[in-house]
């Protein structure tokens, strides 16, 4: 019983270390002042109606350059409801745009484990298991745009702050240049 419980321990030791190391690049991005540089920037960039679009497109392209949608949602995903709650926009709302695009670049990433577990599994070819996931995944990612530009075209952000208050806090407590970006 013993080397079963150590077999299945020393199966799920990438898993494991991949969850500790993303939490070590949020932690280390935020206590560094990449993602208040990010939210800094974000609001100048980003307005109410496009922007849960634009989270959904940020996240999917992010998650496909690195293969990870743990380590978009801990990183750029933070930044993104950091962004959302400024502009007045619900924090639900975003982290549905923020996973939807996550799990889009994690699902077609070349990089992604399991893109690349599924097919070694199955004895096939990387890129062809890529070119047959995009039949589903691509119109679901269409929809899922179309949703949340409907979505930010309907959205009441009322209650939005002053973005130069939010952007003095961030600037008075971390230092926020571009080369952060």
């Amino acid at each position: 019983m013993v080397e079963e419980v150590a077999q299945n321990l020393k199966s799920t030791t990438g898993a494991i270390l991949i969850l500790l190391m993303v939490g070590a690049l949020a932690g280390t991005w935020l206590v560094s002042g990449i993602i208040p540089t990010m939210i800094y920037y974000g609001l100048d960039i980003l307005n109410p109606t496009i922007f849960l679009a634009a989270c959904v497109i940020i996240c999917a392209v992010i998650s496909v350059a690195t293969g990870s949608s743990w380590t978009t949602s801990a990183t750029v995903g933070i930044a993104l409801i950091g962004i959302a709650g400024a502009l007045g926009i619900s924090p639900g709302m975003t982290a549905g745009a923020v996973l939807s695009g996550a799990y889009f670049g994690d699902k077609l990433s070349p990089l992604s484990d399991t893109t690349n577990l599924a097919p070694a599994m199955a004895g096939t070819d990387l890129f062809t298991h890529i070119r047959y996931m995009t039949y589903t995944t691509v119109p679901t990612i269409i929809v899922t745009l179309l949703f949340f530009i409907i979505l930010g075209f309907t959205n009441d952000t009322t209650g939005a702050a002053d973005v130069s208050q939010y952007q003095g806090a961030i600037d008075a407590t971390f230092n926020t240049t571009p080369c952060y970006l």
